[in-house]
């Protein structure tokens, strides 16, 4: 019962905090404490809100809706606007509660509405719900003979002498003295009015609480509404309106949203939020006139307008690898967002999300890629066509090449590159004499297969009769397809294969990237985690090893000993756990810190996505070790990729980063691992590994040695950018 009653308790704190700092898109409790102070400033205007937001949480429950949705604040931060509406439009009193409470629920069920409308086109519904909800009480008012105006709000220095005596009326008036008509004085006040709190304190307050979140918040916020202000005055308007009317935060939130929120912060983003200020200012006048003849306030509605026709614009582009990028997954603020993007090995293909790998077993080389010189042209420019070479002579075949048997890709097999199911087959055209093609038969002996609704591959130029599987046939990865011949257009034998559209054979390409292959570089191996294959690459897919393939197979409630011990200090022991969040995402959870290492393995890597918590726990020095491994038994393989910065640098140094990340992420973090030969080349009982993280001028931020052993023991030696030397002793408990 207590168990329960405390439980109950904390998911209610966490709801009400999160209604709060969900108004600048983030669940951060720094700032939403801070945003509940500003809210009791006026303390009629704060506990109004409260009690809507508390009244939106209990509808959520009543109704049985998601905790996890609860919990983000994103049924009741609408709520606590109409809420804080309320409480500074209308005076204390029972008609003015049952106000609040019939408000609070217009909100909610607007908020369910709008949201179920809204998430079929993946876009938020913002403030909308409050619009309807204060609208709608604005204009019944008139009818609420029993509902007397706040006329305390009337006489601002009055309401602060209650609050807080002489101290609180001279702060506000220090304050309004001192960033008198430096435009600072709107710009907080415009702050202030997000939360119906027209003062420059709340401003100055709600301007810290978006420091300490986030310095590219804080950042944008400054220039969206320094921006607008200017354009009010360029267009010969009186800035001193937005000190009355307020609507300087609309400015202030699509800038944050556009360039910090929505997108991930960088230059394109920066510069969109910009160029939307224009349209902002014009669409805030002319609804601030227009709403002047229904005596209403526009409120936020500029805001909602540009910002849902905007992001409706982003989601339906049909290149969604040009800047500016959408955030698929919100972080803890904008720079986390950006610098975990700048890590990713393959950003600029990220929307690519369905994996495509080689369709072939073994070394192949790229003989025409992407807009080739011969066929690849037009509709049909996003093709490859593999062949086989002799690493020795690079020839293509054996002896003089006028067989096709002396070729050698021929008859050797072609496998799926993905999951999928075969929607078209054709295994009747007869193989060509080298130098005679068949234009009536263009792609010869070709199977169609489906990934998804919209994504197909072909495979085509197979050898007559080879094919082994069946329209409606389902096949996975690397399962057998056929065997690489010389039909149709094909002078000599080689493999063509595209991603299409359609399942029709001969539909045009579609441009999309291959997933985690090997490119040989002669000296060595190089990982690619998303790629376009170019002309003369020499490529293969990613074989195995049984060895990492074991360490890195945890399943989820597997627990470990990982042990840290220095040249002076006895071991340490963290206990690690294995777990699954509610979005079926895998994280190993430190149970002595709670720091969380979430990552992904998908057979053929191990790719740490996100650290959260203690960097003095072990598991800190285990990501910075293993953040990405290739579970591959060559010995010749090098994998580059970037490592987080913010995981690297500290104050000041990060700080000054976190506000430039709009213009340019400049620290640096290269993470590189590199496969040692083994000394047994057969069975050979562990496998060795050297990671290093460099920063500017190749400088060394941390360096480890690993040793990867078949009994499923993972030892590391670290050496950090402090010269400390650090060993790890990771150990399934399950195993031992």
């Amino acid at each position: 019962m207590k168990d329960k009653l405390l439980k109950k308790s904390k998911f209610l704190l966490e709801a009400t905090l999160t209604s709060y700092s969900q108004i600048f898109f983030t669940e951060n409790k720094i700032l939403a404490s801070i945003l509940i102070v500003v809210s009791f400033i006026e303390w009629w205007t704060g506990l109004s809100g409260l009690i809507a937001v508390l009244t939106a949480i209990a509808l959520a429950q009543l109704f049985d809706y998601s905790e996890i949705t609860t919990e983000k604040g994103l049924y009741s931060f609408n709520a606590l606007l109409v809420g804080l509406g309320i409480g500074t439009y209308f005076a204390p009193g029972l008609e003015v509660l049952l106000l609040i409470v019939a408000g609070a629920a217009i909100a909610f069920f607007s908020a369910v509405f709008f949201m179920g409308i809204f998430a079929k086109y993946g876009i938020p519904f913002l403030s909308i719900p409050f619009l309807v909800g204060m609208w709608l009480l604005l204009l019944a008012f008139p009818s609420f003979t029993n509902v007397a105006l706040n006329m305390e709000t009337l006489y601002p220095s009055n309401m602060y002498f209650k609050m807080g005596g002489d101290v609180l009326v001279s702060v506000m008036e220090g304050l309004s003295s001192f960033f008198e008509d430096t435009g600072f004085d709107t710009y907080f006040l415009s702050l202030g009015a997000i939360f119906f709190q027209f003062n420059i304190l709340s401003g100055v307050l709600i301007s810290l609480g978006l420091l300490i979140h986030s310095r590219v918040n804080f950042l944008l916020s400054l220039v969206g509404f320094f921006v607008a202000y200017g354009m009010y005055s360029y267009l010969g308007m009186y800035t001193g309106s937005l000190n009355y009317t307020y609507y300087g935060f609309n400015f202030i939130l699509s800038a944050i949203a556009i360039g910090g929120y929505f997108l991930i912060p960088s230059r394109q983003s920066f510069l969109l939020s910009l160029l939307l200020i224009p349209v902002l200012v014009v669409t805030t006048i002319g609804s601030d006139r227009l709403f002047m003849y229904f005596e209403l306030s526009a409120y936020s509605l500029p805001f909602n307008v540009i910002m849902i026709g905007v992001l409706y614009a982003l989601k339906i582009r049909y290149d969604q690898t040009k800047g500016p990028i959408l955030t698929l997954v919100h972080l803890k603020n904008p720079e986390t967002n950006a610098y975990l993007f700048d890590s990713q090995p393959a950003k600029k293909y990220a929307a690519f999300t369905v994996p495509i790998r080689l369709p072939f077993m073994g070394k192949w080389t790229v003989n025409q890629a992407h807009n080739g010189k011969y066929t690849h042209k037009d509709f049909f420019r996003f093709a490859w066509d593999f062949i086989i070479k002799d690493e020795a002579s690079s020839k293509e075949f054996s002896g003089e090449g006028l067989l096709v048997t002396d070729y050698y890709c021929y008859d050797k097999p072609v496998v799926a590159p993905a999951l999928g199911t075969v929607v078209n087959v054709l295994n009747t055209v007869e193989d060509n004499e080298i130098g005679a093609t068949n234009t009536l038969q263009n792609w010869g002996n070709t199977v169609v297969l489906q990934h998804e609704n919209y994504l197909f591959s072909k495979l085509s130029h197979l050898k007559k009769g080879s094919i082994d599987v069946n329209i409606g046939d389902v096949v996975v990865e690397g399962q057998y397809i056929g065997k690489c011949g010389n039909s149709g257009r094909s002078p000599y034998p080689h493999l063509h294969f595209q991603l299409q559209g359609t399942s029709k054979i001969g539909g045009a390409t579609l441009f999309w990237p291959l997933s985690e292959y090997l490119v040989d570089n002669v000296s060595k191996l190089n990982f690619v985690q998303k790629g376009i294959p170019k002309e003369q690459d020499t490529l293969l897919n990613i074989s195995i090893s049984p060895i990492l393939q074991s360490a890195f197979k945890w399943s989820p409630g597997d627990e470990f000993q990982l042990s840290m011990a220095n040249a002076f200090n006895k071991p340490v022991l963290f206990t690690i756990r294995n777990e699954i969040d509610i979005y079926n995402q895998s994280f190993l959870n430190c149970l002595n810190t709670n720091a969380k290492l979430y990552y992904e393995n998908n057979g053929k890597t191990f790719s740490a996505l996100n650290y959260i918590g203690s960097k003095k726990s072990a598991l800190f020095y285990f990501y910075s070790s293993l953040y990405k491994v290739v579970l591959s038994e060559h010995s010749d393989l090098s994998v580059a990729t970037r490592f987080p910065v913010h995981h690297l640098y500290r104050f000041p140094m990060l700080t000054i980063q976190d506000f430039l990340v709009p213009f340019g992420i400049f620290l640096k973090g290269n993470y590189n691992l590199s496969y040692i030969e083994p000394e047994q080349t057969f069975n050979s009982e562990k496998i060795e590994l050297k990671s290093k993280i460099v920063g500017h001028h190749k400088v060394s931020l941390f360096s480890s040695e690993i040793v990867v052993h078949k009994n499923r023991e993972i030892n590391i030696h670290c050496d950090t950018s402090k010269k400390s030397k650090i060993i790890l002793k990771w150990k399934n408990t399950l195993y031992a």
